[in-house]
Formats: C-alpha cells, sequence, structure tokens
C-alpha cells in the first residue's frame, strides 16, 4: 500500500475532519480519482477547505491545485455545488503532462460525522477494509465502507488497488493499517532510522535482544519496541508479513543471517540487510545452504540503501529510507486511468 499521507486512510488527517465534523462545521474536499501521464500526486491524495480557512492536505501542487482549491472555496461558500472533471494538461498548462481527474465535494457535520467516526474506527483496527465512493452526482457523493468480508460478492472486495470506473462513476480505494516496517536491531542506525521511517508512513517495530538498547523511550517514533531472542523471534511475539518491509543491521552477521532466515517464509514487501559486499557474498551462501529458496536470497537488499556514498548513521538512514520509499512506491496500489475507463473533459 501507498503512503496514506493526506488521504482517508490516514488517521491523523481523518481525524482532523472529524473534529470540525463533531464541532458542527461543514468542510469543502478535494480528491483525486483517477490520473494519466505523469502527475506529482496519484488517486487517493486528498486536501481540505476548512470553515476557517484552513487548508489540509494537498493534491499535487500547481495549477491542478490552484484550480481545485477555488473550487473548493465556491463549494464551501454555497457558490457552486459539487463537482467533477478531468484536470488535463491542455487545460491547465502544466508541463508534466499529465491529466488527473478530481472531484470537489461538500461534507455537511451531520452527514460526515458518523462516516469520519466510523472510518477512523476502521483505520485504527488491523483489518482490511475497502472505501467506495459513488460520483453519478457529485452534489450527493456516496461514500461506502466496508470489510472485505462484507462485500461478499461485490467486483470492490477484489480490489487490491485505487481504481477508478467510469461505467458507474464510482471509485474504489483499498483501506486498512500502514505497512509495519521491521528495524532489527536498535544500535547507531536503527535509532537514526526510525524517525526517518516514522515520517514517512512506516509504522516502525524496533527489534533488539539487549535490555539496554530495547527502550521504548530512545525510539519515540516507533510504534513498539521489543527485546526479545533475536534467533528466536516467534518468542518475542514478531511476525511480519507479505505486506510489511524489514530492515535487518543487528550487532553481529550471525545474527544477521538468523534473522534472515526466519523472515524467509512470510515473504515481506522489501528486505534489506547493512553489510559489506563481501558480508553479502558470505550471507547469501549461508542461507542458501540452509534451504533458503535461492532467489529470494538473490533479492535481498544487501548491501542495503540507495548508493549515495552514505557513512554515518544518519547518512545511512536516509540512504536505507529512500531505497525502502522507491520501493514501495513501484509496489503502490493505484491503476492508472485505464483505457476501459473514458474520460470526461
Amino acid at each position: 500500500m501507498s503512503d496514506s499521507h493526506e488521504t482517508m486512510r490516514d488517521p491523523s488527517f481523518v481525524g482532523r475532519l472529524l473534529d470540525e465534523a463533531r464541532s458542527g462545521r461543514p468542510f469543502a474536499l478535494a480528491s483525486v480519482l483517477a490520473t494519466r501521464g505523469s502527475m506529482p500526486r496519484h488517486a487517493s491524495a486528498r486536501m481540505a477547505l476548512l470553515s476557517d480557512g484552513t487548508w489540509l492536505g494537498t493534491i499535487g501542487g500547481g495549477r491542478v491545485e490552484q484550480q481545485m482549491q477555488e473550487r473548493c472555496r465556491r463549494v464551501l461558500a454555497g457558490e457552486e455545488s459539487g463537482r467533477l472533471e478531468w484536470m488535463t494538461h491542455e487545460k491547465t498548462g502544466m508541463a508534466c503532462g499529465g491529466d488527473a481527474l478530481c472531484g470537489v465535494s461538500l461534507w455537511e457535520p451531520d452527514v460526515a460525522e458518523p462516516l469520519l467516526s466510523e472510518l477512523s474506527r476502521r483505520l485504527s483496527s488491523e483489518q482490511p477494509f475497502v472505501i467506495a465512493e459513488g460520483w453519478a452526482d457529485p452534489t450527493h457523493v456516496a461514500v461506502r465502507l466496508a470489510s472485505i468480508s462484507e462485500l461478499g460478492d461485490d467486483p470492490a472486495a477484489a480490489c487490491d488497488v485505487s481504481a477508478w470506473d467510469e461505467a458507474s462513476q464510482t471509485y474504489t480505494e483499498p483501506a486498512g493499517p500502514d505497512p509495519k516496517a521491521y528495524v532489527f536491531g536498535g544500535g547507531h542506525v536503527g535509532r537514526a532510522l526510525a524517525p526517518v521511517l516514522a515520517s514517512v508512513g512506516f509504522r516502525v517495530v524496533v527489534v533488539d535482544d539487549r535490555p539496554g538498547v530495547a527502550v521504548p523511550e530512545d525510539f519515540p517514533a516507533a510504534e513498539q519496541v521489543t527485546c526479545c531472542d533475536l534467533r528466536d523471534l516467534a518468542s518475542g511475539g514478531i511476525k511480519a508479513t507479505g505486506r510489511d518491509y524489514v530492515v535487518v543491521t543487528t550487532h553481529g552477521h550471525a545474527w544477521d543471517i538468523d534473522v534472515l532466515e526466519q523472515v524467509a517464509p512470510a515473504r515481506p514487501a522489501y528486505v534489506g540487510c547493512i553489510g559489506s559486499r563481501g558480508k553479502a557474498a558470505y550471507a547469501r551462501k549461508v542461507l542458501k545452504e540452509r534451504g533458503v529458496d535461492p532467489d529470494w536470497v538473490d533479492a535481498i537488499h544487501l548491501p542495503i540503501g540507495e548508493p549515495i556514498l552514505a557513512v554515518t548513521p544518519p547518512e545511512i538512514a536516509v540512504s536505507i529510507a529512500a531505497e525502502m520509499i522507491r520501493c514501495r512506491a513501484e509496489l503502490r496500489p493505484v491503476r492508472p486511468h485505464s483505457s476501459h475507463s473514458g474520460g470526461r473533459g
């Protein structure tokens, strides 16, 4: 799942909107529902205009955002109703050459409060769900929240990417908790890395086998700090999934290899391990000898990080975070506006 920052999957963003609704104040919401070509932000990006003139979020800046801000002002002032339109590069004159399907809707408190309250509740759970928005009538956007089981045979249940369906004028977005980033090793690099990852939308879990290192107060940005045997992660309740990201930077090569072997069955979305090229060759050799799938072993980011000649722990943290951001973007669950969905100009 892509970075949820300033989307309807962002608990902080949703919380601010919920506060407005609970205070009896309406707001205008601009949404990117589909894109074609190169755009600074993709489907799911949101921007809200509050009743006091405060702006929350961004849909990418430039002329698209400028024009959507003006639409939001008019909608909130009651000068025009909700709107759905393709912001093409011909309209905006943007050099990036991309197009965005943008919708602007008015959220009245009596409708917004129960919906946002339920959305906030679902975001705090660990269960995936779907946000479905009907835009056939932009003046009354119908928003539905449903778990996968609740959807049954509904086509939205199979949706694993944000998608716009032109025929039904429906936008569907998978939602749920952001992936966790397990940082195995709370030393200098782990301590520098945790706040960087948290700042870009990862739920950080720090794991170390040293009681003096695995101290929650030393990792304020981490969602969880666990002290357990690195050679028996199950003893600490640590179990990565296929959605999660794993960084291995323990206090020794042997422990690094043991951690890699234990996370291998889960096939995490990203696995990186700190070390030299010499260590990389040795670690891969040992893992293959232990029966770990050779293709998976060869795919480990080892050495870890983007090649920016990083030396200090903060620099190494930046290089690791950059690589993880790139990998997450390559896995981004956003479907470009496809040929079967005709555009509106």
